[in-house]
């Protein structure tokens, strides 16, 4: 896997890739705006194009931009759900400009309209965006959760259901949050290899377009979105060794969210290769 984790763009966005190979990371995740504002600030084209280019330069070519938490589109009000699609657009004109070819972003909560009715609004709002954003190569990448509240896509039959009524699989697929499918009732600890062969199976892995990798401060399945670092938390060594050993998520990328960012990611890679992990 590529070792990757959410980075500041304190320093603007043509320096991200420098800073991450300064802080050993192979690729990148950012937010492209204040995540937990509606409205942004126009992109500077300058510095989208820089951002392109210092990308290149640094032989990334995965990253990602995490989208707003903001966004709901699955939501039963029509004007929140309006304000999250046309956020979502804006997310995904963000991200062509800056040369990233994922966004990652949650799938929304039905807030007591149902799951189902939920599923069916998000996969709605995922194949208008498709359409409206034509001849982009931006993929819309969907994050599993925990489960906790009304949020949907905790299940991977709920990720199914989105995967399948795609009208494009090749512009859509799936981040896997480890904390969260932990969380959620799929023991990465003790039946990876399991997980991966029911996601093969209902889902099909080659839409695993990244992992968030974090590990879980709270026990097995308890439905809370806590992150802890890595082997700190209650995930087992010997999953991060399964993660790392398996040979199809070669090429995936692996994006850190940990608690303490990054002045804790060195530490976190640093746990990785005491497994004997190669990075």
């Amino acid at each position: 896997m590529r070792i990757g984790a959410h980075l500041s763009t304190k320093d603007g966005f043509s320096k991200l890739p420098e800073n991450a190979l300064k802080l050993g990371l192979r690729t990148y995740q950012f937010f492209s705006k204040n995540q937990m504002q509606w409205k942004s600030r126009p992109l500077d084209e300058k510095e989208a194009i820089a951002h392109s280019e210092a990308a290149k330069r640094a032989g990334i070519n995965d990253e990602a931009i995490h989208a707003s938490y903001l966004l709901n589109l699955g939501s039963p009000e029509d004007d929140k759900y309006k304000k999250s699609y046309d956020a979502f657009l804006d997310e995904l004109a963000r991200a062509e400009k800056l040369g990233v070819p994922y966004l990652i972003f949650h799938p929304g909560a039905h807030m007591g309209s149902g799951e189902e009715n939920a599923l069916r609004r998000i996969s709605e709002a995922m194949n208008s965006a498709i359409r409206d954003t034509k001849g982009a190569k931006v993929k819309l990448v969907v994050e599993n959760t925990a489960g906790q509240g009304s949020m949907v896509g905790y299940s991977l039959e709920h990720l199914a259901f989105l995967a399948d009524n795609s009208a494009d699989k090749d512009r859509m697929g799936f981040c896997i949050d480890t904390c969260h499918a932990y969380q959620a009732g799929y023991d990465l600890s003790n039946k990876f290899e399991e997980f991966l062969s029911e996601f093969d199976s209902k889902i099909g892995i080659n839409l695993i377009r990244a992992f968030h990798l974090n590990d879980s401060k709270y026990p097995f399945n308890k439905h809370l979105d806590r992150h802890e670092n890595l082997g700190r938390g209650t995930l087992s060594h010997e999953f991060y060794v399964a993660l790392f050993g398996e040979k199809r998520l070669s090429k995936v990328p692996a994006f850190l969210e940990t608690p303490q960012g990054e002045e804790g990611y060195p530490k976190d890679i640093e746990f990785l290769k005491s497994l004997g992990i190669k990075l």
